[in-house]
């Protein structure tokens, strides 16, 4: 029985998404995402608050009226593969996903990468765009040749310029506009975290208090990253929040 699988990196720090069909632990130091079933996420958790590797396999038995042994052996094998790749429980801090207000729109969310063309959509200047165009090849760079670690950091770092701002929704428009053409001319297919991360970027060049958000949904697995302004989704669908829990943001 297998609880997790694993990409490469080596984890010292991880943050914990669970629903009810299991959960990830996304480790930004080492762009390292372990899914999780229920289970495996129950495992560890009592590993983790320090409880032993007997004592958690009898609770899991009386629980679910399983053979204890069985469920032994099934832990006992998720310790010796997380130690393979240099995990313990008792070494990785379980973070619960940060707060994140889910609520009501309170801005309109503008273009997203592959929505059907309107003609009410601002129109990104062509500085804005070529911004873009550079932002994504940087971003490429980065994730390709460097880590996922440093593309965060990189956003986070970012500074918010101080800069007075007529119209905040037309700019963020124009931006998100921008990120999309600037999507359309590259020779490569523009990631998800790129798109995000450019917008980011761009928007805190602008003046606006942009952030980059990622998140994931346990099973079927899939990560995603998006760009929340002014309260709201920017860059995206505004329901993107209800399919993916957020992890951590940027």
């Amino acid at each position: 029985m297998s609880y997790f699988s694993q990409s490469n990196g080596a984890a010292c720090k991880l943050y914990l998404t669970v629903s009810s069909d299991g959960g990830v632990l996304f480790d930004p130091e080492s762009d390292r995402l372990l899914k999780l079933n229920a289970t495996g996420v129950e495992m560890w958790q009592a590993l983790n608050s320090g409880q032993s590797e007997s004592a958690v396999a009898g609770q899991v038995a009386c629980r679910y009226g399983v053979d204890r042994q069985q469920v032994l052996d099934d832990l006992r094998h998720l310790v010796s593969r997380a130690a393979e790749l240099g995990l313990s429980p008792s070494d990785i801090l379980l973070t619960e996903q940060q707060p994140h207000d889910a609520g009501p729109q309170t801005a309109p969310a503008f273009p997203w990468y592959g929505h059907e063309p309107d003609a009410s959509r601002p129109r990104p200047g062509r500085f804005t765009i070529l911004c873009a165009v550079a932002g994504l090849a940087l971003f490429d760079c980065i994730i390709s040749l460097l880590s996922f670690h440093l593309l965060c950091r990189s956003v986070k770092a970012w500074p918010l310029k101080s800069r007075p701002v007529r119209d905040k929704l037309m700019l963020i428009g124009e931006v998100c506009a921008a990120v999309e053409r600037a999507c359309v001319w590259y020779p490569k297919k523009a990631l998800c975290l790129q798109r995000s991360a450019v917008t980011t970027c761009i928007l805190r060049s602008c003046g606006i208090p942009a952030r980059m958000i990622v998140g994931v949904r346990p099973l079927p697995f899939l990560a995603h990253a998006w760009v929340e302004a002014e309260g709201s989704v920017v860059n995206d669908f505004p329901n993107v929040r209800k399919f993916y829990q957020m992890l951590t943001a940027y």
